[in-house]
């Protein structure tokens, strides 16, 4: 926001545009602000592309990591796409939707919020991910994976995707290898409608 002058008012009118000072302390990327207690917060925007290409970056200098770890935050702020990541090793990582987009985002980072101090950037690297669709008719379309040494017995496998709901389940907590059996079987067939014959083998 650029103007000639900034001018302290106590109410915004609805259409208006105004700057707050000291929200990204408490706001990351984005927020809904109310005064009342049964305000319903807006949705956050949904983006056609997600942060796939990655880059690590240090600074040249190493007395300029404060800054590097400062500009980062800075940065994430300021990108609603970008992700920014310190991995366990102390590695500090960039995500954006494609190269041009990092290439924006490294020299945002190093000329805005670095003050111009030199970083090193590794080469990109793209995640690669993939899942599973299932099969039909598993029992009788399967491939046989491995023969017996005498010929007799064959082993089968196959894999299909979980429920929706069931890894955010696992991530929360809810469902955990410790559970009890029945238990475990139970919500798994009740809540994520899992064949009972197949929430049993679960161990």
């Amino acid at each position: 926001m650029m103007g000639r002058r900034t001018d302290a008012v106590d109410s915004v009118p609805c259409g208006n545009t105004v700057g707050l000072v000291g929200l990204d302390q408490v706001l990351i990327k984005s927020g809904t602000l109310s005064d009342a207690e049964e305000a319903f917060p807006l949705k956050d925007m949904k983006y056609s592309v997600s942060p796939v290409v990655r880059v690590a970056v240090e600074p040249k200098n190493p007395s300029d990591l404060p800054k590097l770890v400062e500009g980062l935050k800075r940065l994430a702020k300021s990108d609603p796409l970008v992700q920014t990541i310190t991995e366990e090793s102390g590695e500090h990582v960039i995500a954006g939707a494609g190269e041009l987009h990092l290439e924006i985002c490294l020299k945002d980072l190093q000329e805005d919020f670095m003050n111009g101090a030199e970083i090193r950037v590794s080469n990109p690297v793209v995640t690669f991910r993939e899942t599973i669709e299932g099969v039909d008719d598993p029992e009788n379309t399967s491939v046989c994976l491995s023969k017996s040494p005498n010929k007799h017995n064959r082993l089968y496998i196959y894999a299909s995707p979980l429920p929706e709901e069931l890894p955010a389940a696992i991530e929360d907590g809810k469902v955990t290898p410790r559970d009890e059996a029945k238990a475990r079987m139970k919500l798994l067939r009740d809540e994520y409608g899992m064949e009972e014959d197949a929430a049993k083998k679960i161990w």
